[in-house]
């Protein structure tokens, strides 16, 4: 080894044997399957992170930071296992309430029709939000029906709404993508704000303010939680008195449900 990588002194004639030559070539060689190996790890890394591949299957160019709905996988398991188990990239298609509600990804780059990019799956990114109004505290978002430019800020999503511009309309945010489903029903706080307690011979009729017990925030108002679409059902007469606790869930029309309250029955001891 030590004839074939000789040094050449100065002023002498260059000549490479083909044993010089061909380390050349080995160390080259060498050289660039490291740097595969070490691209390769950094896709697994990026994996690990949230960051996929996804091709542009939505018909247009698309701009960074917009919203891609997941279809499917660009390789398919029966046909070239393979590819799809070293290269999970997916497919990505304009996003529709019906299929993809918390399947998503956002583009960290641009990416013409038919390509792929990188995109983040799951973890923290800056997205643009269409904060529809200001009458309640949203801290989550999810799709945008039919539309790649932006997520939509909801009462349930998958994407947790760490921090925003303000205001309403489309606004940057900073969101956390892949969150655990919010549970079905949450806890509440109730104050009450109107109604009686009712009588022997009719019902109460309390009403109450709707809190959300980590923030404070208001969620609802002059609630009557016997009336469509509460659930709550109170005894036909007698006193009740009035809760200050309960359990609450959003319906399928996005609004808030009371499930049950700790209201109670008004009773006296009996008389000895």
């Amino acid at each position: 080894m030590a004839d074939v990588l000789k040094k050449v002194q100065r002023g002498q004639p260059l000549t490479i044997p083909a044993n010089t030559y061909n380390a050349f070539v080995d160390a080259a060689l060498d050289y660039q399957k490291r740097k595969l190996s070490q691209q390769s790890a950094g896709m697994r890394s990026e994996r690990q992170h949230g960051i996929v591949l996804v091709r542009n299957d939505s018909g247009a160019d698309r701009d960074r930071f917009d919203v891609l709905g997941v279809s499917g996988p660009v390789f398919d398991p029966a046909t070239d296992p393979e590819a799809f188990k070293n290269y999970p990239a997916m497919t990505g298609v304009t996003p529709t309430e019906a299929d993809h509600r918390g399947k998503f990804v956002v583009l960290l780059e641009p990416v013409p029709a038919g390509k792929l990019a990188r995109a983040v799956a799951a973890g923290v990114v800056p997205a643009r939000v269409d904060v529809p109004d200001e009458d309640y505290p949203y801290r989550l978002a999810d799709i945008t029906d039919g539309s790649a430019a932006n997520l939509t800020a909801a009462k349930i999503g998958s994407a947790a709404i760490l921090w925003r511009e303000g205001g309403i309309g489309v606004q940057w945010a900073l969101v956390r993508l892949a969150n655990l489903p919010e549970p079905t029903l949450f806890p509440v706080n109730l104050t009450q704000t109107g109604g009686s307690q009712g009588t022997t011979t009719t019902p109460a009729s309390w009403t109450y303010s709707v809190i959300d017990p980590v923030t404070g925030e208001t969620l609802a108002t002059n609630v009557n939680p016997t009336v469509s679409p509460h659930k709550w059902k109170r005894p036909s007469a007698g006193w009740m008195i009035t809760a200050t606790f309960g359990y609450a869930h959003w319906n399928t029309d996005g609004d808030l449900a009371l499930g049950w309250i700790n209201e109670m029955v008004e009773q006296e001891a009996c008389s000895s």
